[in-house]
């Protein structure tokens, strides 16, 4: 049915003064479904293709006024009609004539007598080449127009790709073969690469790429690029580069690309340095946050974050853990005598003697509140604990910091209270209770003195 469709929309123009053969042409033709019209010389044969144009002409040579070579010419010599292929018929059969209708543009050449097979057949033959000829040109056509699409796309890559602030490259991968090794070839470099590149090495860009034009960068480099061909999985890291003449760091990103790899340089430099900045002042920042103002020791949010941490390893570990609560003797009476500037004074200075007397770097010391503080002993059993606090004791007596006001001492003494516990639960809190009551206990025995709850 395709077929057929496809015949009737097939116009052919049949041209011959001789009646006979027009007509016998003409109803071989419809009867194969083809559409036909008529021209019986070659003057009306040029009439009839200005007022349609055929997809197959049947022209005779020999016709008056103009002769079939003559109308073939001036059918090719015609843009719109030079595409028509044309078939010749001619009672000449010597070989002058025929080379002759092939060098005006014809496509064949029958002689008559025709044989109405050899017509069908060779008619059949003209439109499949005209047909396939106008795919040809179709294809040829949409071609271009992809190929202008993908020429004007590149053009735009390369603009963009040449705008960018990153160095991009694109590197294929050669593998090794016997006595050479595996290398990659640069086939695409943008300008800012250029720049990193010449900037860092100082040497001219070379397009292969062996395994030791990376060292500059990383020992590794290349290798990390031949992983990222093998597995394609992308690779990306920060790398610093410094010379004499330069310090920079480098942010590198290979993805896999084709048979190769594509590559992505940015200069983060000034990002590493703005993160080093925000690193020190955020150091700083959290230092003051868990520094007390006064005693320049720990404070109270940093003791609650450490013995959080010192509990739950005990408890893994079911390790003995020391809590020692200490309390500066009178102290209200210390500041209402002497002042609050010198209460200030003498915080600190207790606070300075507790820290030196602590010797381990895991002990912790804090300002618990007021007059407060409180140390934390990791990894520590009761004879450690008390030697702890006997030592933090004799510092204060051999200080012999004046205090008036005291009724037990001319001289600051203090009260420690000590808890020691190996975890069970996640609750620390009972380990600050048990302190606690310690510390009242030495308080009510009389003040400058130790008192212990716990291990042993």
């Amino acid at each position: 049915m395709d077929n057929l469709n496809h015949k009737l929309k097939t116009n052919i123009l049949v041209v011959d003064d001789y009646l006979d053969n027009l007509t016998l042409l003409t109803i071989i033709l419809n009867n194969l479904g083809y559409q036909v019209r008529q021209a019986d010389s070659g003057k009306t044969a040029l009439k009839a293709v200005e007022e349609k144009l055929p997809d197959l002409i049947l022209l005779d040579i020999q016709m008056p006024e103009m002769d079939g070579y003559s109308c073939c010419q001036q059918l090719k010599a015609n843009p719109k009609t030079k595409d028509i292929p044309i078939i010749f018929l001619s009672a000449f059969n010597n070989a002058v004539d025929k080379v002759k209708g092939f060098e005006v543009g014809g496509e064949d050449y029958i002689t008559k007598p025709f044989l109405l097979e050899e017509v069908i057949a060779r008619v059949e033959k003209q439109l499949i080449l005209k047909q396939q000829r106008n795919q040809l040109k179709q294809e040829l056509k949409y071609r271009k127009k992809i190929e202008k699409k993908l020429l004007e796309s590149h053009q735009a890559i390369a603009q963009i790709l040449e705008a960018c602030p990153d160095g991009i490259a694109v590197l294929k991968f050669i593998p090794s073969r016997p006595n050479k090794p595996a290398y990659f070839y640069c086939t695409f470099i943008n300008s800012v690469m250029e720049s990193f590149l010449k900037a860092n090495t100082n040497k001219s860009i070379h397009p292969q790429i062996l395994k030791g034009s990376l060292d500059i960068f990383d020992s590794s480099l290349f290798e990390y690029f031949i992983k990222v061909v093998k597995t394609r999985h992308p690779f990306e890291r920060d790398l610093y580069y410094e010379t004499p003449e330069i310090t920079a760091w480098y942010s590198v990103k290979a993805i896999p690309y084709g048979q190769g790899i594509l590559i992505i340089v940015r200069d983060i430099t000034e990002r590493k340095q703005c993160e080093l900045v925000l690193h020190e002042t955020n150091s700083i920042l959290y230092q003051q946050a868990i520094t007390d103002n006064l005693t320049k020791i720990s404070n109270r949010r940093a003791f609650d974050v450490y013995l959080k941490q010192e509990w739950k390893r005990a408890k893994r570990e079911a390790l003995s853990l020391a809590l020692m609560m200490i309390d500066i003797d009178y102290f209200k009476r210390y500041n209402d005598h002497y002042g609050h500037e010198a209460g200030d004074r003498c915080l600190y200075t207790v606070a300075q003697t507790i820290r030196q007397a602590v010797k381990r770097p895991s002990d912790f010391v804090a300002r618990y509140g007021g007059e407060e503080f409180a140390v934390i002993l990791p990894n520590t059993e009761r004879e450690g604990a008390e030697t702890v606090a006997d030592s933090i004791q004799k510092a204060i007596h051999d200080f012999k910091l004046p205090h008036a006001q005291s009724p037990i001492s001319s001289c600051i003494t203090l009260s420690i209270g000590i808890s020691i516990q190996i975890p069970t639960s996640e609750d620390f809190t009972i380990l600050i209770q048990t302190a606690d009551h310690a510390l009242y206990e030495a308080k009510h025995q009389g003040r400058d003195r130790i008192q212990v709850y716990g291990s042993d």
